[in-house]
Formats: C-alpha cells, sequence, structure tokens
C-alpha cells in the first residue's frame, strides 16, 4: 500500500468516525448539593443519568481521615443527610459507582453577623452558612484540550502511516 492510499484512508476513517459518533461521557459525574436543613447532593453521570445506588462516604471536618456517614444514592441518584453544623469547616463527599466517582467539598462556616443561638439544637435554628455550588459546574473538555486530542490523534494516524509505508 502506497503513502497516499494509507493517507487517504487514514483522514476518511477520521473523518467519518469524527462526524458520525456521539458524544460520549460515561467517565464524567456531576455532583450537586442544595443546602436546606439537611443536605441534598446530587450525583449524575456527566450524560444526565443518575448514579443509582452510588456509595457515597462523608467525612466531617473534624475527622477527615474516618467516615462520618457510609450510604447509597436512591434512584434518582440523591442523597439526603444532616450534617452536624457544631463543625465548621469542609465536609467531603466522595461518590462512587462502578470505578467512576468524585468528590465534592461542601464548606460550612458560622455567620459573623448572626451568631449561633447557644441553646439552639436544630438545625433550622443554627445562623449557619453552607454555601451553595453552581449550577453549572461541570467538566467538558474545554476547546483548547479539544483541538490537542485531535491533534495527537492525527500524529498518531500519521506516525503509523509513516512507519508501514518506510522501505525495509
Amino acid at each position: 500500500m502506497t503513502y497516499r492510499k494509507l493517507s487517504t484512508i487514514s483522514l476518511g476513517l477520521m473523518v467519518i468516525f469524527g462526524t458520525s459518533s456521539e458524544k460520549v461521557l460515561a467517565h464524567g459525574v456531576l455532583i450537586n448539593y442544595h443546602p436546606k436543613e439537611a443536605i441534598e447532593i446530587q450525583a449524575k453521570f456527566e450524560n444526565g443519568n443518575p448514579m443509582t445506588n452510588a456509595q457515597v462516604v462523608i467525612y466531617s471536618p473534624n475527622n477527615p481521615n474516618q467516615p462520618w456517614l457510609t450510604s447509597t444514592t436512591d434512584d434518582e441518584g440523591k442523597l439526603m443527610f444532616f450534617p452536624d453544623y457544631s463543625q465548621k469547616g469542609d465536609w467531603t463527599v466522595k461518590v462512587r459507582s462502578a470505578g467512576h466517582g468524585d468528590v465534592l467539598n461542601i464548606p460550612i462556616e458560622l455567620s459573623s453577623s448572626n451568631p449561633q443561638p447557644e441553646n439552639s439544637s436544630s438545625p433550622s435554628e443554627n445562623k449557619n452558612i453552607v454555601k451553595s455550588q453552581p449550577e453549572s459546574l461541570h467538566s467538558s473538555p474545554t476547546m483548547k484540550q479539544k483541538l490537542m486530542m485531535a491533534l495527537t490523534g492525527v500524529w498518531g494516524f500519521v506516525g503509523t502511516a509513516l512507519f508501514f509505508s518506510r522501505k525495509k
């Protein structure tokens, strides 16, 4: 096979596979949380499917090496938990399912303008601030990353074509 035929075939395959394939997102994971009296987390794959029955391990700020809570998500990829609001700092949430997963830090701080009541025992009476995570957070590759991936793929095809077309 000549170099010209091989490069034409390689270019044709790249065009066919590059334009006809759908976006593959099975490895990406999105985890969001919504502060309420409890904290509700929702874990999804990047394609939008919920991480059903995913393993969730939560670590408190005071003891980040020992799990504070171990549980699983429901059918919608959700889990609700009531943190100990007396422990300010970052609560670490690890979610894993079938080899895919992510880690999320949820900051809980005491409000300096509204100090915590001394005799408060319910989370709704606490004047704690749980900062919310922006909804638009996701881990899609940037345009530069996509360009770099395309260039390395092209270089791989060219290198392979040059290797097999060399004279022995």
